[in-house]
């Protein structure tokens, strides 16, 4: 049985969501290429370059750290820390459940 993938409309929102996470990449590699178009003219290169290489360095450095965490494998089993804490949850109130007030 094949399942017309149009009919339910995952599809067509997933590509709309995908032309618009592309269509923003696309300004942003256009704004980027201004950016150092305008940093090696001349025209006010210490303001552009003091001003918006701060934000370079701090985006650089979150990509390191999604890489590092993507390279450990801390996005495998995403829904497993959601499920051990509603675990350790439910253990705590086991232990719990028969002291309502504390006895000290």
């Amino acid at each position: 049985m094949t399942k017309n993938r149009f009919k339910d409309g995952k599809f067509i929102s997933v590509m709309v969501v995908a032309i618009t996470v592309g269509a923003a990449g696309l300004t942003f590699l256009f704004k980027l290429y201004e950016f150092v178009a305008a940093s090696t003219t001349g025209v006010l290169p210490g303001i552009v370059t003091a001003t918006v290489l701060p934000y370079f360095f701090i985006s650089g450095g979150f990509l390191l750290l999604a890489a590092w965490a993507w390279a450990g494998g801390h996005y495998k089993n995403v829904e497993g820390v959601k499920r051990d804490m509603l675990e350790q949850e439910e253990a705590y109130e086991k232990l719990d459940e028969h002291q309502l007030f504390y006895n000290g």
